[in-house]
């Protein structure tokens, strides 16, 4: 097993102190890049042999409520999720992760707030795992979304676009006139929060069109970005003849209420990691060759350090 995080779980004995999206994220952890196999009994047992928990009931009914949530998950991400759960078991259904890019590396991306001291070994330089986790999102909304445009015009360090350019860019595509850049932007913005464009267009090839203006988090300052793209800005620098909608996408898995409350604040479709990986293929291995290319060098030296449980 993965050694089970310090944030997010604390004593519990009264009552559950355990968060429950880092717990199950711990358990699909210990499965995907560990295990090939644990038991209900094996989860009670490191719970109690690391003090989370006196009471063998109290850490049972815990694995319970993590057996429903990640059925759930499970469910979301059918046919190519990466584990099963049958009985008190839960198994990993690939012989090794690197079979399972998408999932390993969305719920690596999970685990780095969860393992902060392991996360930091690797440095601060993030703009790697930006760009893997936008051009994956990219290639999910691919297959979620027939028939849409999904066009990227975020900054990353192959692809330096100034907010003018990226404007122009957008402008053109959607056919839609240029608004006022200079006088609502800030002159260091490379693409005013501004990830992913979606759009469905019409034979027609008038404006008025299904538009999502997109951002792609990928780190644990999700948060803080929950408000971004600002359509109160887009919406001067383009003269849209409809109102753009909002989208955010993220490779954490929420609960239902945290789902609810971030979507509300998000004021548009949320794409946490149970919708961006529930692509309808019949293999797990989805991903284009080339980005799964990237994602394994990507993960192997993460997966390879993180830290486990003495058994």
């Amino acid at each position: 097993m993965l050694t089970i995080p310090t944030r997010g779980v604390s004593r519990s004995i009264k009552k559950h102190n355990v968060e429950l999206d880092v717990f199950c994220d711990w358990i699909e952890g210990s499965i995907l890049f560990v295990d090939e196999e644990l038991s209900s009994s094996d989860i009670v047992d490191a719970l109690r042999e690391d003090n989370v928990y006196e009471s063998q009931d109290m850490a049972a009914e815990m694995v319970g409520n993590a057996w429903t949530e990640l059925k759930r998950r499970a469910q979301c991400i059918e046919p190519g999720v990466a584990f099963t759960i049958e009985g008190r078991r839960i198994s990993r259904q690939f012989a090794s992760w690197e079979e399972t890019p998408a999932q390993s590396f969305c719920l690596l991306l999970s685990l780095a707030k969860w393992y902060r001291d392991w996360a930091k070994a690797f440095g601060t330089d993030y703009t790697e795992q930006g760009s893997l986790f936008e051009d994956l999102t990219k290639e999910s909304l691919e297959r979620l979304l027939g028939g849409w445009t999904i066009h990227q015009t975020g900054w990353a360090r192959t692809r330096v676009n100034n907010l003018r350019t990226v404007v122009e860019d957008i402008g053109n595509l959607l056919g839609e006139t240029l608004g006022e850049i200079e006088r609502w932007t800030r002159p260091r913005a490379n693409d005013a929060g501004l990830d992913i464009l979606c759009y469905r267009s019409f034979s027609d090839k008038r404006a008025g069109i299904p538009v999502y203006l997109m951002q792609c988090a990928s780190g644990g300052d999700w948060e803080g970005k929950l408000h971004t793209p600002k359509l109160s800005t887009w919406n001067k620098v383009i003269t849209f003849t409809i109102p753009p909608q909002k989208a955010f996408a993220t490779p954490f898995a929420f609960l239902e209420d945290d789902f609810r409350i971030n979507s509300n604040s998000v004021e548009g479709v949320l794409l946490d990691r149970c919708r961006l990986l529930s692509v309808n293929a019949a293999e797990a291995d989805w991903v284009s060759a080339p980005l799964a290319a990237r994602i394994i060098a990507w993960c192997a030296p993460r997966i390879a350090t993180l830290p486990r449980r003495d058994r």
